[in-house]
């Protein structure tokens, strides 16, 4: 059900849970004097000034007591009449002065919908919009530096530069264009030539920030399978620097999924620690091979592990052909190449036709190798998701741009393509500007 945007409206906007301080905002486009005379007792109050008050219910019982502060339109977040109370952060009390406000003709908030009124506002952009959003649900630092880069306009202001410096060489292209191949100076040449490239390279770069932000607002989900003692607790261990799973020589110690969220380099990770695969007729380790395989199904990829000094045998394979049909994201690593002699490893490396990744998680040999090809495979696994529907359209306008502007050669020949390529090129990023 579409609900009326000219209600007034009332939620908690502090987190969850137990605090010093907690703020409930009511926001409506009709005069809010009813809810200052039936929470505070006065039917005006100072702009902007935060005023003592004590908070009452119907019957003028004090609820709480703390700060009220009063926003007229425009000049608030909503660029609606807002009204903010900040009492004790204790969830009742929260609850009862939302209570009361529903009372007084307001109903609850939709999620998001205060950040929703201030875009039909005008008070913010679909990109801001999405940018409070990454804010509040960053899970690493990195991700609440890349949102509050997005929030202060930094894409933007970058897009403006380039599109100013397109349309300055699209100006020198088209004023080539009334003159003859003889009459033309390679200097102006030249000066094309050096601002086209210096917009691709900033255009990639664009590029490259916003598909990192991808990884950054999103928890990618990386499910590690194998055979037992493979290692792959050990492995969970070495990556999130934590003992999240028992480490044992005994076979199947691991028997439910563990998981546990980290940073890779600033990318928030959720790993899964899964149970070893083989055949068994113990109806724990059974279960504990489903849930594994579900887990690998939902991942974004698989790290699947296996000991070198065995090889991959007749059981991996099988195991693999099943991975195979449920998750083609597959990343197979060999653990424990400590433990075989230089010919050996030699001679396991020709024969690598599924270009295996060879490491030592008790030696920490090319892990560091690793984590890079983790980030690889997310970044191909994830290129078609993101944070928000605008963002998509961004790197497809980003990408469409850099095409156009990427096929440009510089000659006296091709003037009339040049001109037309970077007419293109800058309708791409307009359609962009246009939206932000």
């Amino acid at each position: 059900m579409i609900q009326n945007n000219k209600d007034e409206i009332v939620a908690v906007a502090t987190a969850p849970g137990r605090g010093g301080v907690g703020v409930v905002r009511l926001s409506g486009a009709a005069d809010l004097s009813p809810y200052l005379t039936g929470l505070v007792g006065r039917q005006t109050m100072d702009p902007r000034l935060a005023t003592y008050c004590r908070f009452r219910d119907a019957q003028g019982e004090v609820i709480d007591e703390g700060i009220a502060l009063y926003f007229p339109s425009p000049g608030s977040f909503t660029g609606e009449n807002v009204l903010e109370l900040q009492g004790h952060g204790g969830t009742v009390v929260l609850n009862r002065l939302v209570l009361r406000c529903v009372e007084l003709g307001a109903r609850l908030a939709r999620p998001g919908e205060f950040s929703e009124r201030a875009f039909l506002n005008d008070k913010m952009s679909i990109l801001e919009a999405e940018s409070i959003c990454a804010l509040i649900n960053a899970k690493t630092e990195e991700a609440a530096l890349a949102a509050r880069e997005s929030l202060s306009g930094k894409i933007t202001q970058d897009l403006f530069q380039i599109d100013a410096l397109i349309l300055q060489t699209r100006i020198q292209v088209e004023a080539l264009l009334d003159f003859s191949e003889e009459d033309i100076e390679t200097d102006g040449l030249k000066t094309i030539e050096s601002h086209i490239k210096n917009c691709k390279e900033e255009i990639l770069v664009l590029i490259k920030r916003l598909e990192k932000n991808k990884l950054l607002f999103e928890t990618s989900k990386v499910a590690v399978i194998g055979k037992p003692n493979t290692g792959k607790s050990s492995l969970i261990n070495f990556l999130t620097e934590e003992d999240v799973s028992i480490v044992n020589k005994q076979a199947g110690t691991t028997r439910d999924v563990v998981s546990k969220m980290f940073s890779l380099n600033g990318i928030p990770v959720t790993i899964f620690d899964t149970a070893g695969i083989r055949e068994t007729s113990d109806s724990v380790e059974k279960e504990g091979k489903e849930k594994a395989l579900n887990q690998a199904a939902s991942a974004n990829i698989i790290l699947y592990l296996y000991d070198v000094t065995i090889g991959i045998d007749n059981d991996d394979m099988k195991i693999l052909d099943s991975l195979k049909k449920i998750n083609k994201n597959i990343l197979i690593i060999a653990n424990k190449i400590d433990l075989v002699t230089k010919n050996t490893f030699i001679e396991t490396k020709k024969n690598n036709v599924e270009k295996n990744l060879f490491i030592s998680i008790k030696e920490n040999i090319n892990m560091d190798l690793l984590r890079s090809k983790i980030l690889e495979y997310l970044k191909l696994v994830i290129s078609d998701s993101s944070s928000g529907i605008y963002h998509i359209k961004q790197v497809k306008h980003l990408k469409a741009a850099y095409k156009e502007i990427n096929d440009i050669e510089v000659n006296l020949i091709e003037l009339e393509i040049i001109a037309e390529k970077l007419k293109q090129t800058q309708e791409n990023i307009s359609m962009i500007l246009d939206n932000s």
